[in-house]
């Protein structure tokens, strides 16, 4: 099973809080796993390098600018915060918190209000298992561009730079390398897929890069935006591998630190 579960919560106090807080909401879900199971969160967070959750960053549900500084929270304020699992574990964890339950994110306190987990409900959650993903992607009809909205930053480590490029090599390979490690059906190589998506073509875009701070002196290169490729010219079978890979990233996130609130996409194929 894979799948995303959206909370609605609501802040119980006043605090500060930061826009790029994915630190705290990445201790707030390991809060919900060692809840659930301590064995299970001592499990993903000692054993397991490459975590298999994301979580977002903290959305606010009203009308406020998104804005670079941190802001005065007000009691009252409502936030949908999103959280995906790549196996049924996590996902029986995220499930099991109750409406009413408290989700601390630093001196923040929230309240959930509402659990989504139907994407007729929200177009971003909802549940799956790994064989009904697989056959939608495969009996679909072939894509010819594939739309990548990244609406978290994105950064990708290159040797020992940060990389902020949303080349589709980094975006396939960083796809190939979560779907093996998440023991995914049909492993797929890094290396191979690497290589064929340098051939890929992005063919418009809208969006930035620039250093995004999660802590007061440490921070990442990070880019973010709309950005479309064009698979048309690849062949029928490595075709339906790109877009399983770039469907798959909607629950695995892109590029380092989706524990954290990076990497967040949604995906649309024009066929």
């Amino acid at each position: 099973m894979i799948g995303a579960v959206v909370y609605l919560l609501r802040a119980e106090n006043s605090a500060p809080l930061s826009p790029i807080n994915g630190r705290l909401m990445h201790a707030a879900f390991f809060k919900i796993l060692n809840d659930y199971s301590p064995m299970l969160g001592s499990f993903v967070h000692n054993e397991q390098n490459l975590k298999p959750f994301t979580v977002s960053f903290l959305e606010s549900a009203q009308d406020f600018a998104d804005g670079d500084e941190r802001r005065l929270i007000r009691r009252g304020e409502k936030f949908f915060w999103r959280v995906t699992g790549l196996n049924e574990d996590i996902l029986q964890a995220a499930l099991n918190v109750a409406v009413g339950e408290k989700i601390q994110a630093g001196a923040l306190s929230l309240r959930v209000e509402k659990i989504i987990c139907n994407n007729n409900a929200r177009a971003d959650s909802g549940i799956i298992s790994v064989e009904d993903f697989i056959f939608a992607v495969k009996h679909a009809p072939p894509v010819k561009e594939i739309r990548f909205d990244f609406v978290s930053p994105v950064s990708f480590r290159i040797d020992d730079f940060d990389a902020p490029y949303p080349r589709p090599e980094l975006i396939f390979a960083s796809l190939a390398d979560k779907w093996s490690q998440s023991e995914m059906p049909a492993a797929v190589d890094k290396k191979f897929i690497r290589e064929l998506a340098a051939q890929i073509h992005l063919t418009q875009w809208s969006g930035e890069s620039r250093k995004f701070y999660f802590g007061r002196d440490r921070g990442t290169l990070a880019f973010f935006g709309r950005f479309l490729y064009n698979v048309e010219d690849t062949d029928k079978d490595l075709n339906k591998v790109f877009t399983l890979l770039a469907k798959f990233g909607e629950f695995s996130g892109v590029g380092r630190l989706t524990g954290q609130g990076f990497g967040q996409t949604s995906v649309s194929c024009f066929s």
